[in-house]
């Protein structure tokens, strides 16, 4: 039998084999039922991460909270998560309140000649404290600057 043939009848018994199944196999399987509920958070994973030092506050009011002025955390794929936890786990409310942060999704796509595609997303967090209203966080994971506290916050020291 030719190699081209003897490889498609090899496919189509893969996939014939994949796609059987008794009739009622499944149905008789018991359904898993839990009575304790899982989920992980972004913030559960990112207080490993360690703290950033930060030391100067941000004269721009926009910085961190608006895309157009991102908090550049550098780091790529490689380090730009770990970065971006870091940079959150050093934050505090006004009056040394505990930020509680989760992670919101990707947006706002960006030129810059330090990803690999020509360009980037950046990660959305949003933050809030006791007593504070929530608030979202833009990170870029691609471009570094210095690291600043964003306005109406403080940090660890």
């Amino acid at each position: 039998m030719p190699r081209d043939k003897r490889s498609d009848l090899l496919l189509r018994l893969m996939l014939g084999a994949l796609s059987f199944c008794p009739t009622g196999l499944l149905s008789q399987q018991p359904e898993i039922e839990s009575s304790t509920r899982s989920s992980i958070t972004a913030e559960m994973i990112g207080r490993k991460k360690g703290t950033a030092k930060l030391k100067k506050s941000a004269a721009d009011s926009e910085y961190g909270y608006s895309e157009k002025s991102p908090v550049k955390v550098g780091g790529g794929f490689g380090k730009g998560s770990d970065n971006t936890y870091k940079f959150l786990n050093a934050l505090l409310g006004p009056n040394a309140e505990v930020v509680q942060y989760d992670r919101e999704g990707t947006c706002c796509s960006f030129e810059t000649e330090n990803s690999p595609f020509g360009s980037g997303l950046l990660e959305v967090f949003s933050i809030q404290y006791k007593g504070g209203e929530k608030k979202r966080l833009y990170f870029n994971w691609y471009d570094e600057s210095e690291l600043l506290i964003p306005a109406r916050l403080t940090a660890k020291k």
